[in-house]
């Protein structure tokens, strides 16, 4: 291993990257419970709903094995399925780590991208991607670290290793709608047909 420090720099630095090239063309998700948390808002509709949930689960899978593929056979002794030191031996503990987690990097995306008042506009995907390297020291050794089930079950599929995928799935989409839900309800205007909000206009369904 190169270090938790490593992992969660990393991570969280390449999530800002990507957010910031793709918010022009997409609102930069990248995350389906980010996705189905502004569909929940009702920041998006369905039709696009079900594409972008299409395609981050589609271009996680794609990335998986594109990694096993360039990786030499030493390094995929142990897979990069996402696992940590409780996954197997306490489940719960580890739902209750990705929820919090996921909570705080969804609640994020909110307050500095929905929230008109709080706006971080171009730092924003900055303050997102460090929400995960945050949540990656927090949970990283215990859990893996996934806070995103695309993530998950990606890696998944590349290894065709399920073990716990379930766990990390619930985990995550349960505290990002959450988190979704409260932020929208608590700090912000109800969103409606007529006032779609700062993603996208919500699909004719």
């Amino acid at each position: 291993g190169s270090g938790l420090a490593t992992a969660a720099l990393g991570n969280g630095l390449c999530l800002a990257v990507l957010i910031y090239v793709t918010a022009g063309i997409s609102g930069g998700h990248l995350n389906p419970v980010v996705t189905t948390a502004m569909f929940m808002t009702k920041r998006i509709g369905k039709r696009r709903l079900f594409v972008y949930l299409a395609a981050q689960v589609l271009g996680a899978i794609t990335g998986a094995v594109f990694l096993r593929l360039t990786l030499p056979p030493p390094f995929l002794d142990t897979p990069f399925v996402t696992r940590g030191s409780l996954t197997a031996a306490h489940p719960v503990q580890v739902l209750l780590l990705e929820f919090i987690c996921t909570f705080v990097l969804v609640y994020t995306v909110f307050a500095t991208v929905c929230d008109e008042t709080g706006k971080a506009k171009n730092a924003a995907p900055l303050l997102i991607g460090l929400s995960v390297t945050v949540g990656i020291f927090a949970e990283g050794p215990f859990t893996g670290g996934s806070m995103n089930p695309a993530r998950s079950f990606g890696a998944a599929m590349a290894f065709l290793n399920f073990d716990h995928l379930l766990i990390y799935i619930l985990a995550t989409f349960l505290g990002g709608v959450l988190a979704g839900m409260c932020y929208d309800n608590l700090f912000l205007e109800p969103q409606t047909e007529e006032d779609p909000g700062r993603y996208d206009e919500p699909d004719q369904a």
